[in-house]
């Protein structure tokens, strides 16, 4: 098991690889060379041994590793299935050159949590690049995505390795999209009003679309305390319902001109209502302001760069906005 922490995102990796001292020939007995059918008894087979590598990675903070998992081995041409495997015996013998073999995870324990797949959103193919859901069983609040990072190759070569790394987001100092890299606000004014003055200052991943965009809840402050009382708050010169924001994919090199961000706002924009107006006290947004909730406009991993648009009357505020990207190892 490994885990990572890069830029708020916690990545627990579970590795599972080849013997260093590469393919074991094992001897088949004499009962299973009857049952294989072959003419020939004392016939040997070439079988591979794999070995389940628990570690931690080092990290600039460190969390508890996985107690326990549970997995299994299916779909084999040859018909082997292994029907539990565990951290108890983790080697597992399986035959070079089978076909179609998976090896599944379905289940782990981390910080006294067992993880089970999700009915909603289980794996598919079970092919890397697959990703699943993982739930604490009557709390799915309390889950991990999981995505598979290599699986068994077909036929078995010897030489592949199988991985799966979860991922979970929470509020707080757990964010998808580090704090350090939104940043980088710019004011746009048409006709001379001046753009709302707010900074975002708190993102929580919410969810993923099963077309791979992620869904973020994007913490706004005014730069100043605001006045009023709801929901007909304002922050400076700006009714907050008012407002009208986007977000989009930066296909404008982190630049824009008042034409493009005018140009953005073709009625496809979010508003603000009442239930998202956030009072002055309010953790995370000490003046007040609201809680914007947005939807990256593509895969998330593939285009992880984007820029958050405020119009407000004919002026616009904007900024870069980057997710910090998973790796593996």
């Amino acid at each position: 098991m490994k885990i990572t922490a890069t830029k708020g995102v916690v990545a627990i990796g579970l590795v599972m690889s080849l013997g260093a001292c590469g393919p074991k020939m094992q001897t088949v007995s004499d009962s299973q060379a009857e049952s294989s059918n072959e003419p020939d008894s004392t016939s040997t087979r070439e079988t591979v041994v794999i070995g389940v590598n628990v570690a931690e990675k080092g990290a600039s903070f460190r969390l508890a590793a996985a107690t326990s998992y549970t997995m299994s081995l299916d779909g084999c041409a040859s018909g082997l299935t292994i029907a539990s495997i565990t951290q108890a015996n983790p080697n597992v013998s399986v035959y070079k050159y089978d076909q179609s073999c998976l090896i599944k995870l379905s289940s782990f324990t981390i910080n006294g949590y067992t993880y089970v797949p999700s009915a909603g959103d289980p794996f598919t193919s079970w092919a890397a690049g697959d990703i699943a859901t993982f739930e604490v069983s009557g709390s799915p609040s309390n889950n991990y995505k999981v995505v598979v990072g290599g699986q068994l190759n077909s036929p078995i070569t010897g030489t592949e390795a199988v991985a799966y790394t979860f991922t979970q987001v929470a509020a707080g100092t757990d964010e998808s999209i580090a704090s350090s890299i939104v940043g980088d606000s710019h004011a746009l004014s048409v006709t001379g009003d001046d753009a709302v003055i707010m900074d975002i200052v708190g993102v929580t991943m919410t969810g993923m679309t099963a077309g791979g965009a992620g869904q973020f809840d994007f913490k706004i402050e005014c730069g100043s305390a605001v006045s009023g009382s709801s929901p007909n708050f304002a922050c400076g010169a700006h009714t907050i319902t008012d407002l009208k924001y986007r977000l989009v994919e930066d296909t404008y090199s982190g630049t824009l001109s008042a034409a493009q961000a005018a140009a953005l706002f073709d009625g496809s924009e979010s508003s603000i209502v009442a239930g998202d107006l956030l009072a002055t006290g309010t953790s995370g947004a000490t003046n007040g302001g609201y809680t914007a909730h947005v939807q990256s406009p593509a895969q998330m991993h593939l285009h992880n760069q984007m820029l958050y648009v405020i119009k407000s009357g004919s002026s616009y505020r904007y900024f870069n906005v980057d997710v910090t990207t998973l790796s593996y190892p």
